[in-house]
């Protein structure tokens, strides 16, 4: 096992491992907010729409073949990302995107180190535990600034018309619901900043020595 971490580095170690992972899950799931909306041409079927960061799950095709609307509009449930970044709805969902995912990256990079640190000797140096606990900084930052940010893009069209209604808004949900994955999005941030103030602790002050003069 490695020798220069403390009981603080082995718990640093364990919560970026899970800041790391929650980071993930959130990035991809695309349940960040849903809701459910009544069509009118699909037998009087409810149909629940959820949207993530880049990806979105239910959604409405519109077969122009069709010899009436009920046979001319379908509703396709699948998830997927949206074929082009710029098909995002919004700037704010698509400034968000960027901002998650690069915190995420930042999260999985030390979270790979954390762990090999864990039973490599001497990997754990002042040097890395610095600039883990700035990286993780960094990565907090903008997780903060996402979650901030995101609901700004509620009033995206296609979230006003097939999931919200009329009445939702910049930070406003309308008849929407917040997801799974923007809670889990609130967890993988409060983790993140936790382990960036554990970092710095990691390291002994002086390494333990495994031989006897």
């Amino acid at each position: 096992m490695c020798g220069s971490m403390t009981a603080h580095g082995w718990l640093w170690a364990t919560i970026s491992i899970a800041a790391a992972g929650s980071a993930c899950t959130a990035f991809y799931w695309a349940d960040w907010i849903n809701g459910q909306t009544q069509l009118p041409y699909s037998v009087g079927r409810n149909a629940t729409f959820r949207f993530g960061l880049f990806r979105r799950c239910n959604y409405i095709q519109v077969n122009e073949s069709g010899s009436s609307l009920m046979q001319g509009v379908t509703l396709q449930t699948e998830c997927g990302r949206y074929q082009n970044f710029d098909d995002i709805p919004s700037v704010h969902w698509q400034t968000s995107t960027v901002l998650f995912g690069v915190a995420s990256g930042l999260l999985v990079l030390v979270a790979l180190t954390a762990f090999f640190a864990l039973f490599l000797e001497d990997v754990c140096n002042k040097t890395l535990s610095r600039t883990a606990s700035v990286l993780q900084g960094i990565a907090a930052l903008c997780m903060v600034t996402t979650l901030f940010l995101y609901p700004a893009g509620w009033n995206a069209q296609p979230v006003r018309d097939e999931a919200c209604g009329a009445g939702a808004g910049v930070y406003k949900l309308g008849s929407c619901s917040v997801g799974v994955a923007y809670y889990i999005a609130i967890g993988a941030t409060t983790i993140g900043i936790l382990a960036a103030l554990l970092s710095p602790l990691s390291q002994r002050t002086k390494p333990r020595s495994d031989y006897v003069i």
